[in-house]
């Protein structure tokens, strides 16, 4: 963790024109990470303990329209996913269909456009706050850098790609072949056995080979995850960042930096 003094010191130091800022809210905090547009590397990677991050935000000095982009994570529940062609469809008709139940704030969209598809999402209450706080923010769903992520290592894999993205209780499933999305999907666990259940059931339904099949795991895994996983599935990792990018030394030191991966990811999108 770092404290808000050293953030605002590296802050002040840097031309905040040449950069893009990724903030991602979490429980008593934020993250969030410095992409340079020139050198095409991330040089800053912070993680704030903080009972008020937009107090905290202001405090560092990070105002929106001195950085040439900034974008706003959302760590949301509810989401699917849209064909890109879908036009002039009502998005409230589209999320009675696909949830049964009318929206509690204004859906918002996103674009990911490598996978031919739109993330429609029910926006955070929070990152919603956050991104009035700084207007020319973008707001992003974390699905979009999930699916970002899973179609440019699906791109490297010969046998088809998995993603698991372990969060509090809730695992996404990312299944990606050569480029294209095969299946995105989240499921409610307890323990690591339901990992393993899901990720299996999940390769067996696509009829993928669990000796073939690459999987990467990201975010906060149960210690007992990885082993398990690894006596079923033969090609399994924890993620590593999006070697597209050039990182600092100290970022690449990181034993956790799997923890981070949307902030890396997320440029695929917004910041090419």
């Amino acid at each position: 963790m770092h404290n808000i003094e050293i953030a605002q010191s590296h802050l002040k130091g840097i031309n905040p024109t040449d950069y893009t800022i990724s903030i991602r809210l979490r429980p008593g905090g934020f993250c969030f990470s410095l992409y340079n547009r020139p050198t095409r590397s991330y040089s800053v990677l912070y993680d704030v303990n903080s009972d008020n991050a937009e107090l905290s935000l202001e405090q560092m000095g990070l105002l929106g329209e001195e950085f040439q982009r900034m974008n706003v994570i959302d760590d949301c529940e509810k989401w699917t996913l849209l064909p890109a062609n879908i036009e002039g469809t009502d998005a409230n008709a589209i999320w009675e269909l696909n949830f049964g139940q009318p929206p509690a704030s204004p859906l918002c969209e996103a674009d990911i456009a490598t996978a031919g598809t739109r993330c429609l999402y029910e926006p955070g209450a929070d990152s919603v706050a956050l991104k009035s706080k700084f207007p020319n923010a973008s707001l992003y769903p974390i699905q979009a850098a999930d699916i970002a992520y899973t179609l440019q290592a699906s791109q490297r894999a010969e046998k088809g790609y998995m993603g698991l993205d372990v969060r509090d209780k809730q695992m996404c499933v990312y299944v990606a072949e050569k480029g294209r999305l095969q299946l995105a999907n989240a499921y409610s666990y307890e323990t690591a056995t339901d990992l393993l259940y899901f990720a299996m059931n999940v390769l067996h339904t696509l009829q993928f080979d669990q000796n073939e099949m690459q999987v990467e795991l990201w975010g906060k895994l149960p210690d007992a995850a990885t082993p398990l996983l690894k006596r079923y599935i033969r090609h399994i990792a924890v993620a590593s960042p999006n070697d597209m990018f050039d990182y600092t030394g100290n970022i690449k030191k990181l034993a956790n930096r799997h923890e981070y991966y949307d902030l890396f990811n997320i440029t695929t999108i917004c910041a090419l």
